[in-house]
């Protein structure tokens, strides 16, 4: 039921989507919709909680290592390995969610809610780079909002160029981040290195 709403809004818009859209792409009746949902708006909600729970337990895993003394740096650049290669991985109608202008209304406070709290994530680890001297950055929470903006938006593409795999993808996207960010750009291979030892991982969400 998800993928359907996903497909019908990244498809039609927000507004040209209607719940018996989405009741008879998904087989089921509107009424078994409005039992699940108050309407629209709570489904779109829902579909934002449910897509950023894998990412929202992945990050919350990675400070746990960093907490016990993994490198900042190194989880930053996982974080953006593995979020990319999500992103690059599901249906591209689940990406399109998150870029809804909709989202800025009132409406939408919990899944507005959701992806502030991915990105503080995101800040989070730039602050323990910048702490330990292994990270360089002007504005930490604009620096995060950046990060997070780049794994959505990883997989547009221009189409005339030979598409990339997942992995190839999400590691050219963190590798551009983090060169930017790195104290010694040098050290790059090395912060790779590191970043392969974590044991966090992204789990893909069930669709």
């Amino acid at each position: 039921m998800f993928l359907a709403a996903a497909r019908l809004i990244a498809e039609h818009g927000y507004a040209g989507t209607s719940i018996r859209m989405i009741a008879r792409e998904a087989e089921a009746s509107p009424a078994s919709l409005f039992n699940l949902f108050a309407g629209k708006d709570e489904l779109l909600n829902e579909l934002i909680l449910y897509l950023a729970q894998p990412s929202l337990a992945f990050y919350g895993d990675l400070e746990a290592e960093v907490g016990a003394g993994a490198a900042p740096s190194a989880a930053l650049y996982r974080m953006v390995f593995e979020e990319a290669r999500l992103v690059a991985s599901v249906d591209r109608a689940y990406v399109a969610v998150f870029l809804l202008p909709e989202l800025r209304q009132s409406q939408f406070g919990p899944a507005r809610a959701a992806r502030r709290a991915l990105v503080a994530h995101y800040q989070r680890l730039i602050l323990g780079g910048l702490g330990d001297g292994t990270l360089v950055c002007d504005q930490p929470h604009l620096a995060a909002e950046q990060l997070f903006q780049l794994t959505e938006t990883s997989l547009i593409m221009d189409e005339t160029q030979p598409p990339l795999s997942p992995d190839d993808l999400a590691r050219a996207t963190a590798r551009f981040c983090l060169r930017g960010l790195l104290a010694d750009p040098a050290r790059l291979a090395d912060l790779e290195a590191e970043a392969a030892q974590l044991r966090s991982s992204l789990i893909l969400p069930q669709v």
